[in-house]
Formats: C-alpha cells, sequence, structure tokens
C-alpha cells in the first residue's frame, strides 16, 4: 500500500489486535515519520483470513523521481503478531512484497540482532538472489532509570552529579519555571521561537517531523522550562512508551543563556518526573551528546542493505562507495542511501 488513507484504514484492525500499543510501532506514529523527500510503503500481511500485522517502511525521493530505495526502522520492532516463527514469516512474506513493488532497487533496514526480523533477512539471503551489506548501527540511546532520583544522581559521576544539582539549584534560584505538561500547540508555538534561539537547532523540517511524530502518540511528552517572566528558556517533545518517555526534540535558548545548561536542567526535571512515574528507561531519540552520552547505552541494531544485483544499479553502487566520502555533506545524506561509505 502506498496511500496514507489506506494505511490508515488498518489502524482499528492493529489497535484490536494488540493487547498493548507500542507507539514506537504504532503504524500513526510511522506515517508521521514520512517528511518531505519521502513516499510510505506499506506491506499488509494476512494468514489465510486472519490479519499477520504489517511492516510500514518508505521510499526515498530525490527532488522528484524515484531513488527506489524503501526505509525501515524497526530498532523497536515491527507490528507482526504470533510467535517469533510466525513473526519471521510473516516478515520474510513483507520483504519480498516491499522488493516485487515496481521500480524498487534497494532495502535499508535496521532491525534488532538475534530478532525474527534478521533470521528473516537471513532466511531471504539465501535463496541467492540479492546483494547485501551488514553493520552496526549506533543511534538511539538509553538510560536506565533506578527507583528514585536520588539514586539516578548517585550511579552519576562526581562532576556530571554536581552539575545536575549546581544547575538546578541556580535556576530555581532565579524563580523560573519547570512545566510537567504542556499541550502540543503550545509547545509547537514555543519550538518555533526557540528555534532561531538555540545553537544546534535541527531545522525548521526536522522539528515539523519531529512534532508530528509527537502529535500522533494517544499520549505524547511534553515538558518545558519558562523564565520567571514567561519567556520560554527550553522544551521536550516525546512520547511515553508503556515503560519508558522518549525524547524526540530538546531545543534551548542556549544563545542568550549560555551559562544556564539549560539542556541538563530540563533533562534532569523530565527524568525526575519519570521516576515518579515508574518509567524504567528514558530513551532518547537518535542519541545524545555529553554529559549523558557517557552513561547511556545505544541499543543494539544491525543495519541491513538488500539491493538488487542488476549491473546498472550495482555499478552505481559502486562508484557512489568510491566517491561518496568526497561529497559535499549535503550530497553525502543522499548518497548514504545508495551505498554505504566511510570517511
Amino acid at each position: 500500500m502506498c496511500s496514507v488513507a489506506e494505511i490508515q484504514s488498518l489502524q482499528p484492525l492493529v489497535r484490536r489486535s494488540l493487547p498493548q500499543i507500542d507507539n514506537l510501532v504504532d503504524p500513526e506514529f510511522a506515517l508521521a515519520s514520512v517528511s518531505k523527500g519521502w513516499l510510505p510503503r506499506v506491506a499488509a500481511v494476512w494468514h489465510g483470513s486472519e490479519f499477520a500485522g504489517l511492516v510500514i517502511a518508505k521510499e526515498r525521493v530525490l527532488r522528484g523521481p524515484r531513488l527506489g530505495v524503501v526505509y525501515a526502522d524497526l530498532t523497536f520492532g515491527c507490528t507482526l503478531l504470533g510467535d517469533p516463527l510466525e513473526r519471521q514469516d510473516a516478515f520474510l512474506s513483507a520483504l519480498e512484497t516491499l522488493l516485487a513493488h515496481p521500480g524498487t532497487r534497494g532495502l535499508r533496514l535496521r532491525v534488532p540482532p538475534h530478532s525474527p526480523e534478521l533470521a528473516a533477512v537471513r532466511e531471504l539471503l539465501s535463496y541467492g538472489s540479492l546483494d547485501v551489506h551488514f553493520s552496526r548501527v549506533k543511534d538511539h540511546a538509553a538510560l536506565s532509570l533506578p527507583g528514585t532520583y536520588e539514586q539516578l544522581l548517585l550511579s552519576l559521576g562526581s562532576t556530571t552529579r554536581h552539575n545536575f544539582r549546581y544547575y538546578r539549584r541556580r535556576f530555581e534560584a532565579a524563580g523560573h519555571v519547570f512545566l510537567d505538561s504542556v499541550p502540543l500547540d503550545e509547545l509547537r508555538s514555543a519550538a518555533l521561537y526557540l528555534e532561531p534561539k538555540c545553537s544546534k537547532p535541527c531545522g525548521r523540517d526536522s522539528t515539523d517531523r519531529l512534532f508530528k511524530m509527537a502529535a500522533s502518540a494517544d499520549r505524547p511528552l511534553a515538558v518545558g522550562l519558562k523564565h520567571r517572566n514567561g519567556q520560554w528558556l527550553s522544551v521536550i517533545c516525546g512520547v511515553y512508551r508503556p515503560a519508558a518517555g522518549v525524547l524526540l526534540l530538546q531545543l534551548n535558548n542556549d544563545r542568550e543563556f549560555p551559562r544556564d545548561s539549560l539542556s541538563v536542567v530540563l533533562r534532569g526535571y523530565l527524568m525526575e518526573s519519570l521516576i515518579r512515574q515508574r518509567m524504567k528507561e528514558f530513551i532518547i531519540w537518535a542519541g545524545t551528546a555529553p554529559p549523558l552520552s557517557r552513561y547511556v547505552t545505544y541499543i543494539p541494531t544491525v543495519g541491513v542493505y538488500l539491493d538488487s544485483p542488476e549491473y546498472k544499479w550495482r555499478l552505481a553502487r559502486g562508484v557512489v562507495s568510491k566517491v561518496g566520502p568526497w561529497l559535499p555533506r549535503w550530497l553525502q545524506l543522499d548518497a548514504r542511501w545508495i551505498a554505504p561509505f566511510s570517511r
């Protein structure tokens, strides 16, 4: 299926089939991640008359023409039902369906190691008709949460622990405010205000996409910091999983307040809130910088390139893998969808 309407029509069936919905594998969340430059591609799998699940992917489009490369991030699993063997068979059917779509030249997958999905990939390769490249992927990060916020602080290094305490005390002493539940519309306006004031903005397109992903969730995560005069200082948007909070986007006014460690302050408040809600994990989408980068673990993920062995496509991939490291940075992002290379 390629239309949003077709895909959304399966949402009630998915909800009836799953005992507990996980926002990160919900079809609406996946559809919200399909931004400019991508087209939705979904394989729905049936076992006889019974719904066996679906795999939501997206195809890269380069300024008009289709690239023929389909991508699915299944780090957190996908909406497939049944025991592991049935999931493996269902995923194999989904892969074959995606590859059979006219114009498709290759699949780009991220799957958990030792999973039914990876087993299905290996079974597909046993047919001997595809080129393959495997890699380790370091992307989404996770921090285990203990029973209390104080225990969390004690698990950090002395300098990091000091900073979390010091900057929060300074923030509170100045009369600023933490908001633990912000309407998404209000948070969206705050993000637009903060984007030009953030030293590391993610760009308007990325901000829009991540907010759409948060808005698709049954329970979005939306928190922020306000100056005592009402000015926005920092915001985080994300989603909740059954036992985790997921940070999708954070924007801080660190151009005007460079000495206030706003990121540390807001993440400290958020982690304390997650612990009070008995959440077991704090997930940071697409990883994190210091200081938390020293304490998180990256969710184990296998990157898989599956490609048609067709001569022209194989030649194009060979050229890209060789010249890729010397391309301008803006071209490298698109080139990596064609073939892997390192710099």
